[in-house]
């Protein structure tokens, strides 16, 4: 094993800016993808780097959700200058999103960190088929505001609970009400700002309360300083072109790989 590091060598570095670079295009493109790569390949990186085991996934789900809010916010305005963002919609799902996403971030800091592990490789492996049989949701384009209170507050719950932005949950969801495609993959980058942001400060709460097991150097709470700016680096070249390859290009080829590395990375997950 690699000893934790008390600082970031140039090497460490630049994995986690590589890493940004390419999870910036999954992002970007389909609305979704930052979290799902990033926590596995987190959760590897810590595990060679020596990291404790125990509270390893939650600093990597923690961590996850911490370099997501950059490239959410790059992701939304890249969108929204596209005519991408719907307004209303993301208003619709706010409230729910918020409340979710405080509650599952406190979830997934009270689990044990295998069950946690197992949680979202089970996730993973569910999203990479739905990817994969390019499945779509029933359509409901009636608006019911407890409907999109309810869903809103599942999407930030799970989101929270295992790192992602929510794209994977909002863009079906906001399908299923009638949105065209590519406007809810851009409302949906909206909305994992809000959801990154509030389960990212729930993720350092930790630091405070003394509740945390022993980090590594350079942490805050269950957020690993060192990889969250290495990633935000990356993606905050990558993503912008992850949006363009989403309005220029054909996407079901590459969303059928996309759907193979996901099913690939959860059962990695699941086996550890």
């Amino acid at each position: 094993m690699i000893e934790p590091l008390a600082a970031t060598p140039s090497g460490l570095a630049v994995l986690f800016v590589l890493l940004g670079l390419i999870t910036g295009i999954p992002a970007g493109m389909f609305g979704i993808g930052g979290g799902l790569v990033l926590v596995p390949v987190f959760v590897a990186v810590f595990t060679v780097l020596g990291f404790p085991e125990t509270g390893l996934v939650q600093l990597a789900v923690g961590s996850s959700l911490g370099a997501i809010i950059p490239t959410a916010v790059l992701s939304a305005r890249a969108h929204h200058r596209r005519g991408g963002v719907d307004g209303e919609a993301v208003r619709r799902l706010l409230p729910g999103i918020i409340g979710g996403a405080l509650l599952g971030a406190g979830l997934a800091t009270q689990l044990d960190s295998d069950h946690l592990g197992r949680i979202f490789g089970a996730f993973e492996v569910a999203i990479g088929i739905w990817m994969l049989l390019n499945l779509q949701p029933p359509r409901a384009p009636v608006p019911r505001r407890g409907v999109w209170l309810g869903g809103g507050g599942i999407i930030g719950a799970v989101s929270a609970l295992i790192g992602i932005g929510g794209g994977t949950l909002t863009t079906p969801f906001l399908v299923s009400q009638g949105l065209e495609l590519r406007r809810a993959i851009g409302s949906a980058a909206a909305l994992g700002v809000p959801i990154s942001i509030g389960a990212t400060l729930v993720f350092a709460l930790p630091q405070w309360t003394a509740t945390t097991p022993a980090t590594p150097e350079w942490s805050l709470g269950y957020l690993y300083l060192p990889a969250i700016t290495g990633v935000v680096a990356g993606t905050a070249i990558s993503v912008r072109a992850g949006v363009w390859l989403a309005h220029h290009l054909p996407v079901a080829v590459l969303r059928r790989g996309f759907a193979g590395v996901l099913i690939l990375a959860g059962l990695l997950m699941l086996l550890r």
